[in-house]
């Protein structure tokens, strides 16, 4: 077990996804990508060729992990302020 998270982990971090793998794990058009991009607020693409870009695996992951909160305590039923 302890090797396939190990090999799971370095596969991670070789991965890179095409344009149609990041949409299909970020919702988020592809003018949108590039402007997060732009300000820093996206993991940057990576030139493969001269008409090919893709992104980190590992990269993609961490700046999904980075935006997702803590899940929230919701108050019972008879706690709800009206």
């Amino acid at each position: 077990m302890l090797e396939s998270n190990f090999t799971s982990t370095i596969l991670a971090d070789l991965k890179i996804l095409t344009k149609k793998e990041l949409r299909e794990i970020v919702p988020y058009t592809p003018q949108h990508i590039h402007r997060l991009e732009k300000a820093g607020k996206f993991p940057r693409r990576l030139q493969l060729g001269a008409n090919r870009v893709g992104w980190k695996l590992s990269d993609i992951q961490a700046w999904i992990d980075g935006r997702t909160s803590p899940a929230v305590n919701y108050l019972e039923d008879d706690e709800i302020p009206y």
